[in-house]
């Protein structure tokens, strides 16, 4: 074992870097802002959207990431005619992949919250929309803050997926050092330690969070 032979290779190891914290937050950018929308749609009293929205979450959460992932960068060129990037594919399938959990996961607090707080905004003449935003969300998330702070940290895990299609990101940027020095110990140990690191303060700041919202 010898980290000396990766030395000159760290550059690409901060770039790949990089490209990983972009690819996590835009995703997360859209899970999140997705998620919420569909949460929001889902307790409506609407059987049919209710229904094509349960379909949407249940394929999402069906099917593996990496087949969702292929599909999205080697099958939107054959079925639409549209050249997608490797990193707009990556960001449009871990976001709507997240989506379809935050949206299971808000759903769930917002059902949680008591009827009363509902029949108190209601008194107060308030539409939905501002009892949403200003009553049950708030509420709701902090029943379900741990939960969304740990789709944080799977969003960035699974971004590693984004090297098999071709995207430097930290994952890549390992299997490149890999065949360029012909030694697989070194670079993937260095990736592990960086994710492992980044998952350790999204954890610390979420535990902050979570007392900030109690």
């Amino acid at each position: 074992m010898d980290f000396s032979l990766i030395a000159p290779y760290l550059p690409m190891v901060w770039q790949g870097l990089a490209v990983t914290l972009e690819v996590t937050g835009a995703s997360l950018a859209l899970a999140f802002a997705a998620g919420f929308l569909i949460a929001v749609l889902k307790v409506l009293p609407c059987r049919p959207l209710r229904a094509a929205l349960d379909f949407y979450t249940s394929v999402f959460r069906g099917v593996p990431l990496i087949v969702l992932l292929f599909i999205a960068y080697f099958a939107t060129p054959q079925l639409t005619g549209f050249k997608i990037t490797m990193f707009q594919a990556s960001v449009l399938t871990l976001g709507l992949n997240g989506s379809a959990t935050v949206s299971e996961t808000l759903r769930g607090g917002i059902q949680g919250v008591d009827a009363g707080q509902y029949d108190a905004a209601r008194a107060l003449s308030m539409g939905y929309t501002g009892m949403m935003v200003w009553i049950i969300i708030p509420q709701a998330l902090r029943s379900v803050a741990p939960a969304l702070v740990n789709e944080v940290v799977t969003v960035l895990k699974s971004s590693s997926l984004v090297a098999t299609i071709g995207l430097m990101d930290l994952m890549r940027a390992a299997q490149s050092i890999q065949a360029l020095t012909y030694r697989a110990f070194e670079p993937f140990i260095l990736v592990a330690v960086v994710y492992y690191a980044i998952v350790m303060a999204l954890t610390a700041l979420g535990r902050r969070l979570e007392r900030a919202l109690r």
